[in-house]
């Protein structure tokens, strides 16, 4: 179990890593983040670590509460900048998280909850990917890229494997991943103009 803890801890450290390089870009006016789907994405991660941490995820939890709290700072930072454009899909994000907490209350399983999560969260990356896809250059790929990393050390972390433990790691880091490259293609298309 000490291997646990190390990973926990590591999980954490490298996801703390990838926040700071994400604050250093908003704060140099590099990353321009979208103010709502941060909200919608640090809502997620509360309802993440309470339904992973009673799940038996344990250790391996704990990023999704240094998560929900970096999002939520973020998602300030963005309205602070004026980055409000609200859009039909965050809605629908934050309606499913919200749905999630309630069905989970209903129907006493925590996997509930981690399913209507993981969805929202890949609706509400699409003004994200949107954005990413016109203003490649106004979101943070190396803080995503880093990002990824501290998923899979914290499953690895988790006390018990199983679907409500591993479902939401598992998304988030497919979705990311599909950030990066997205973001990766549309600079390089912009660096090589075409006559």
């Amino acid at each position: 179990m000490e291997y646990k803890i190390l990973l926990g801890y590591s999980a954490v450290a490298i996801e703390i890593f990838s926040y700071l390089i994400y604050f250093f870009g908003i704060f140099k006016g590099r990353t321009k983040p979208h103010a709502f789907t941060w909200f919608v994405w640090g809502v997620a991660n509360i309802i993440a670590f309470a339904a992973i941490f009673i799940a038996g995820g344990g250790i391996g939890s704990w990023i999704f509460g240094v998560n929900a709290a970096c999002c939520l700072i973020i998602s300030a930072i963005g309205f602070r900048q004026k980055q409000v454009l609200y859009d039909l899909y965050d809605w629908f994000a934050l309606f499913g998280s919200l749905l999630g907490i309630l069905l989970w209350f209903l129907s006493k399983n925590p996997l509930c909850a981690v399913i209507l999560i993981s969805a929202s969260d890949i609706i509400s990356m699409t003004p994200t990917l949107r954005k990413a896809y016109k203003l490649p250059f106004e979101e943070n790929m190396a803080s995503f890229a880093v990002g990824i990393f501290y998923y899979p050390l914290s499953i690895f972390a988790m006390e018990s494997l199983s679907l409500t433990t591993l479902l939401y790691p598992i998304v988030v880091v497919i979705i990311d991943t599909s950030l990066i490259i997205l973001i990766f293609l549309r600079r390089k298309k912009a660096s090589f103009p075409h006559p």
